[in-house]
């Protein structure tokens, strides 16, 4: 079968230096410089979230029994005008998959979206689709997202959702393949997630003093107090920034030009300023990763990821490394009760006075074969509903 992906990228997408036509993308065999403060912020910029590369990396994984080219969905934008493209594309593919996430939220118009696959005249598939913000979707949904799910459900078109919710909302929609499989991440490395999800349950774990974590620098201090109340006064606190510095505020002072960025360690090197900044009493270093291995290969050397980040979790356990998450949104929410991952929920954890001795009680009480059950199941699901579509 010859597939078209698009949608969200993996990081490979970083070497594309052209494309044209309806297959050919010209990849350099080297990826763009990241030093200046300049180069740091285009490169998250590319992608809005370095925890995106996940998503499309495991989307384009799920496929690799297939002839599969991935052409940018900037590519299909920028050429919905042309006939004459999207007629070879019809010619050329048999199937499209479109890697998605946050699609359905009130605050984004999915126009292009409508436009780009109204054009196609192959089947789509819709991998990883989810819902931002659960409350007054329906009554708020942009129009360019009601057009561009009229469209799909005029056509051949599945579903594959990152959890129940959104499944029920797009069966009210009148879609008529949903299935349920969460993200595509999840399945990227399954005997490594397992690997993590049997570490888990481990109440040593609590007071390890190597954990990746993540969260909203910027926004709030959740991240900074649980550092404090993890980790001992001579540790050093580490974090990996996703978006944070195009969407919460995270500055780099300093001419565009200033080196920043320690691209062999991952590390930001240059000042940064952000709200609750003073709050830290730890030494602390910040990281950010445009390569999915090499954030694999780091954070494979620590003993916990924790946050409230769902992709800087997943990517430790794709590592084998234990993850617990703190659920803030419907979003985590709708893909930690699809998946069965243990959980705490953020009003619960932020309570907690004596967090570690919490956290230590949380993590005794997991039933370590039950939640690997639930998963071995949802890989299962995941990998039914891509040979129900003929993948």
């Amino acid at each position: 079968m010859r597939i078209l992906l698009t949608g969200i990228p993996s990081y490979l997408q970083r070497t594309v230096a052209d494309v044209s036509g309806a297959t050919t993308v010209v990849h350099r065999p080297y990826f763009d410089e990241v030093r200046s403060k300049k180069d740091l912020i285009a490169q998250v910029r590319k992608i809005a979230n370095t925890g995106n590369y996940l998503i499309g990396e495991g989307a384009a994984y799920s496929l690799r029994a297939h002839n599969v080219t991935y052409l940018p969905f900037w590519h299909l934008v920028n050429n919905r005008a042309s006939d004459d493209l999207y007629e070879h594309i019809n010619h050329e593919f048999d199937l499209c998959v479109f890697a998605s996430a946050n699609l359905l939220r009130p605050g984004y118009s999915a126009d292009l979206e409508a436009e780009v696959f109204g054009k196609m005249k192959m089947p789509i598939v819709v991998m990883g689709i989810g819902i931002q913000r659960k409350d007054g979707l329906k009554e708020n949904l942009p129009a360019g997202t009601l057009k561009f799910l009229d469209v799909l459900k005029k056509k051949e078109s599945f579903f594959l959702t990152r959890g129940y919710f959104t499944a029920e909302f797009l069966r009210e929609q009148g879609m008529k393949f949903v299935k349920p499989t969460g993200c595509p991440s999840l399945y990227f490395a399954p005997t490594e997630m397992k690997r993590s999800l049997a570490a888990l349950a481990n109440p040593g774990l609590a007071e390890a003093q190597k954990i990746a974590l993540g969260g909203y620098l910027g926004s709030v201090a959740d991240t900074i107090v649980d550092a404090h109340a993890l980790l001992e006064p001579d540790s050093v606190a580490t974090y990996v920034v996703q978006d944070e510095v195009v969407a919460y505020n995270l500055s780099l002072p300093g001419d565009d030009d200033l080196p920043v960025y320690d691209r062999a360690s991952g590390r930001i090197t240059g000042a940064t300023e952000y709200k609750h900044s003073e709050k830290w009493q730890r030494k602390h270093e910040l990281l950010v990763f445009f390569d999915t291995n090499q954030w694999r290969g780091w954070v494979s050397s620590r003993d916990l990821c924790f946050g409230r980040r769902f992709h800087g979790c997943i990517i430790g356990m794709q590592a084998g490394v234990p993850g617990l998450m703190i659920a803030v949104d419907d979003r985590m929410r709708e893909m930690l009760e699809f998946i069965g991952f243990p959980y705490i929920e953020a009003a619960t954890w932020n309570r907690e006075t004596d967090k570690r001795a919490y956290l230590a009680s949380f993590l005794s009480k997991i039933d370590t074969q039950a939640v690997i059950d639930r998963y071995s199941a949802c890989e299962a699901n995941f990998r039914n509903a891509l040979g129900h579509v003929g993948l």
